[in-house]
């Protein structure tokens, strides 16, 4: 801190220090103006600590989808299932969600939700549940798209649904737009 004819430098901005004892608070140094908290009265538990704070899956997934946040919510609920290893229950929310999306926005666009179909093709392939994957691979289709993430998902689900044919088509259209991975 320098000072100048009076005038205190402090970070590169000026405050007038006061030699009167006026103590009308506009001259006031910065340490007298502090107010001291006691942060102990402060009683604060985040919702993310808590374990599953996110999971309403007992509730109405269409009303939970209306809310402000909830598809959101459900898009984390359905990742947190994943990781979870708890496939099942991820496949089920998966499936109420598409559907409650479908007759909630019956001209939107099915990419929005592209993530949970993606999310419960893939829970529905470990458990080994064929009729859920083909359900969420139909969805999936319609997302549409051209990219290497697309074509490598499509091939894997294929793969699955022994469509030995299209799932080498995927491979190949994944190969073509990444031929660093071919090498």
């Amino acid at each position: 801190m320098t000072e100048l004819n009076g005038v205190d430098d402090i970070h590169g901005f000026f405050q007038f220090a006061s030699d009167s004892d006026s103590d009308d608070g506009l001259f006031v140094a910065a340490r007298d103006r502090k107010k001291v908290f006691d942060v102990t009265q402060i009683i604060y538990t985040p919702q993310i600590d808590q374990d599953a704070w996110f999971d309403r899956s007992n509730a109405s997934v269409a009303e939970w989808a209306a809310e402000h946040n909830g598809l959101d919510e459900i898009t984390y609920t359905v990742q947190r299932l994943y990781f979870k290893r708890e496939y099942t229950r991820a496949v089920d929310l998966c499936k109420q969600m598409v559907k409650a999306y479908v007759a909630r926005y019956e001209n939107a666009r099915v990419a929005s939700i592209r993530e949970i179909i993606d999310i419960g093709a893939r829970s529905a392939i470990h458990v080994e549940d064929l009729e859920s994957t083909r359900y969420f691979y139909e969805w999936y289709e319609q997302c549409g798209g051209m990219n290497p993430g697309y074509n490598s998902f499509r091939a894997h689900v294929l793969a699955k649904l022994s469509r030995w044919e299209e799932a080498l088509e995927q491979h190949i259209m994944y190969l073509e737009q990444r031929h660093q991975d071919a090498e």
